[in-house]
């Protein structure tokens, strides 16, 4: 079950627009991939795979994308062209268009020097580079996700309170803890407690060094994957977390935090869902996992359906709920024995 509480924030144009990179170069991908032409032959994937001489996992990743933004479509398990991709993609045809959508491509390079042409002055001082040490990249990390994660907690805050919890919260890869900060504005008593690699900690702390802002929070840094808890939680968080891994660590990931949830406590996944919310939604999933697939080492986005079905028996059958934007939750109440 899935439900939208709003409508589109103001704030998620300026984010498509700062991703909309992600829909070309999975379009320049699969015309330098020959996909389309080869579509037209064969559409069975681990065929198509074998004659664009590609992983098949990760081409149905790459296919799952073109798909979500209506370039093929799949009919019981087999892969075909759009109408629009079989008459402008397929090399060879007299209306093909490949070569002059590569040709933007190519174009492309030169825009990253807009502002010193404009400009007077070299890059500012507060872009970050690829050569920038790992402490720095990682504060920018934090501070980015700190930004959209303060954007979307109200809307977090609003849903749960319709469900009800007490207790502590245990914010698992939390970042700098914007969400349960705002979860504990309105909360009378509790606490949580944020775990976090060390080095997010560090610059979540330069990023809030009033000790106000962590007033109810404490702290603790660790790998998740070995740590060990001696207490349960009224409110598990998982946000953003489970897309680092694939889907058999994801699970395991997933069955420690439900055990950690107490009864009657909630066990809460924020992240990108391609089969929850509207069409957007589903597109932001699909690109979020090539996102995935190519800046971590094994992440992915999962379906919240395969997450739900993750769930032990004795968590109640999950409900998702739709943010304003490209994002879903996905709950479930521990049963009391």
């Amino acid at each position: 079950m899935s439900e939208t509480i709003s409508m589109e924030p103001d704030w998620l144009p300026l984010e498509n627009m700062a991703t909309a990179y992600w829909q070309s170069e999975v379009l320049f991908a699969a015309l330098e991939l020959e996909l389309f032409a080869r579509l037209e032959e064969n559409g069975v994937l681990d065929t198509l795979a074998a004659a664009a001489d590609c992983r098949a996992a990760e081409l149905e990743r790459l296919l799952l994308a073109l798909e979500a933004l209506g370039l093929v479509e799949n009919r019981d398990g087999d892969w075909y062209n759009s109408k629009s991709a079989r008459r402008y993609l397929v090399s060879g045809r007299e209306s093909y268009l490949g070569d002059f959508l590569l040709y933007r491509r190519y174009l492309q390079a030169p825009w990253d020097k807009l502002s010193a042409r404009v400009g007077r002055q070299q890059h500012s001082a507060s872009l970050l580079s690829p050569e920038d040490d790992y402490e720095k990249r990682t504060f920018y990390y934090v501070r980015a996700m700190d930004a959209l994660a303060r954007l979307k907690a109200p809307g977090i805050v609003e849903i749960l309170a319709g469900f009800g919890w007490q207790g502590t919260i245990l914010d698992i890869g939390g970042g700098s803890g914007a969400l349960s900060r705002a979860l504990l504005e309105g909360a009378e008593g509790g606490g949580a407690l944020l775990y976090e690699l060390p080095e997010v900690l560090r610059a979540a702390a330069a990023l809030y060094p009033r000790p106000a802002d962590w007033r109810g929070i404490e702290t603790m840094s660790g790998d998740f994957r070995q740590q060990e808890f001696n207490k349960s939680f009224g409110l598990v968080l998982l946000g953003n977390f489970l897309h680092i891994y694939d889907r058999r660590e994801a699970g395991t990931l997933l069955e420690k935090a439900a055990g950690l949830t107490a009864p009657g406590g909630l066990l809460l996944i924020h992240d990108y869902f391609p089969d929850a919310g509207g069409r957007a939604a589903a597109v932001k999933g699909r690109l979020y996992d090539i996102n995935m697939m190519i800046n971590t080492c094994n992440g992915r986005c999962h379906l919240s359906s395969e997450l739900a079905a993750l769930l032990p028996d004795d968590f109640a059958p999950a409900i998702t709920r739709d943010l304003p934007g490209d994002s879903s939750i996905l709950i479930s109440r521990r049963r009391v024995q």
